[in-house]
């Protein structure tokens, strides 16, 4: 489809497919972003071409992930996520140094340069939790003890991995990475400091002067500023500044009058866009091209991350089956990856085989990921430790079964 007006009609095409695959995948105890991404693998350039990448669908994606995981920050329980913080520290150590040496070990047997292998080995430290919080929220675990873990988890992960990207960005001549590592130094605690100081006021006088569809406006606006800013002036990813913002605004009382809102505009138009973008992004032509590097990254990418994380959560007592939620939780790279492949094969780092065999071992996780966190959610005897109920609880138990969440 092309021209500016038939964007509308491709929206209404991912909108309708998508919750029609959520709820045919819902049947089969899938979980509703596999159906969505599904949609987006078969009306895309991989499959039938009915729909292609372009600007504005790219803009929504990148709004939908933003706002999911703001959701996610916004239902954080923050006296668990002070609890985790060790065993979070871990996962991320462990959820960067293997797949890193693993990268560098499919590079080194396939011959690849060394810019090659060391952006390959980059790539795979990546880890996008946009996935595991969806699926963890319908499973009613997003504020267990295992769900802070991830989350917190992935945050440090992002900054370690921006560490690890600066680093082979220098090597190959792309910069310094002390500039990159300075900005993130500087933006994470000022954001941090002078949004738990200003949160708390300026909740309270939009409480007192402004209407609820007002407060949502601005709540909203204040998730895309932390965005922007930390991808502009911190030098991480969107959805962390995203994250951030949504930790900040649960601790104040306007986590009570945008919840609902703010759920049913992410769920009812903008996730389902990201959710089928990533479907979009694959490309097959890697198969054909080098199947033995696919299917080796592909190894590398789910062992490395899945062990790595799961034998640092374990080193930190967590129990087997919580440690393995873990481990899958972190696997999925989605955005994250995608990001840090554009950004090599636009600085000549990287070449079309290793780029597509990256896009497809990120399609492949981002799939995987979801439904092996059910898998190993529903069996077994053992049950994650819950954290105590709070304002989301009700509202979680719609969302795991209702349209929220499927829409």
């Amino acid at each position: 489809m092309e021209g500016n007006s038939d964007i509308l009609l491709v929206l209404a095409l991912i909108l309708v497919a998508g919750k029609l695959a959520s709820a045919a995948g819902q049947r089969f105890g899938m979980p509703t972003a596999v159906g969505k991404i599904c949609v987006g693998l078969v009306i895309g350039p991989a499959v039938l071409g009915f729909v292609s990448e372009s600007e504005t669908l790219r803009i929504f994606s990148e709004i939908g992930v933003i706002m999911l995981m703001f959701l996610a920050g916004l239902e954080t329980d923050m006296t668990t996520m002070r609890q985790v913080s060790l065993p979070a520290f871990a996962v991320a150590v462990g959820g960067v140094v293997l797949p890193f040496v693993g990268g560098v070990g499919i590079g080194l047997a396939f011959g690849l340069s060394t810019t090659e292998t060391l952006f390959l080995a980059a790539i795979l430290t990546a880890t996008s939790v946009s996935i595991s919080a969806q699926t963890l929220r319908e499973l009613g675990l997003l504020q267990s003890r295992e769900g802070s873990t991830i989350l917190a988890a992935a945050v440090i992960d992002d900054v370690m991995g921006v560490i690890v990207l600066s680093f082979v960005f220098a090597s190959t001549g792309g910069g310094d990475p002390l500039v990159s590592i300075g900005q993130m130094a500087v933006f994470l605690p000022v954001a941090l400091v002078l949004g738990y100081f200003l949160s708390g006021p300026i909740s309270q006088r939009m409480e007192s002067h402004f209407s609820t569809e007002a407060q949502l406006s601005i709540v909203i606006a204040g998730a895309l500023v932390y965005a922007w800013g930390a991808e502009e002036l911190g030098g991480v990813a969107a959805v962390t500044g995203a994250y951030m913002a949504g930790l900040l605004v649960s601790r104040t009382q306007l986590v009570h009058s945008v919840s609902h809102g703010l759920n049913w505009v992410a769920y009812g138009f903008f996730v389902p866009l990201f959710f089928v973008g990533i479907g979009m992004q694959a490309n097959f032509g890697s198969l054909r091209e080098a199947p033995l590097l696919v299917l080796a990254l592909l190894g590398v990418a789910i062992a490395a991350k899945v062990i790595g994380c799961y034998g640092a959560a374990r080193l930190t007592r967590t129990p087997h089956k919580g440690s393995l939620l873990i481990g899958v939780g972190m696997m999925s790279r989605g955005e994250v990856a995608l990001v840090i492949a554009s950004a090599g094969l636009a600085a000549g780092a990287v070449g079309e085989t290793v780029f597509s065999a990256s896009i497809l071992m990120t399609l492949v996780t981002t799939i995987l990921t979801p439904i092996v966190l059910k898998v190993i959610h529903t069996t077994g005897t053992g049950k994650p430790q819950r954290a105590k109920a709070d304002v989301f609880a009700s509202f979680n138990e719609q969302v795991a079964v209702g349209e929220v969440a499927g829409g």
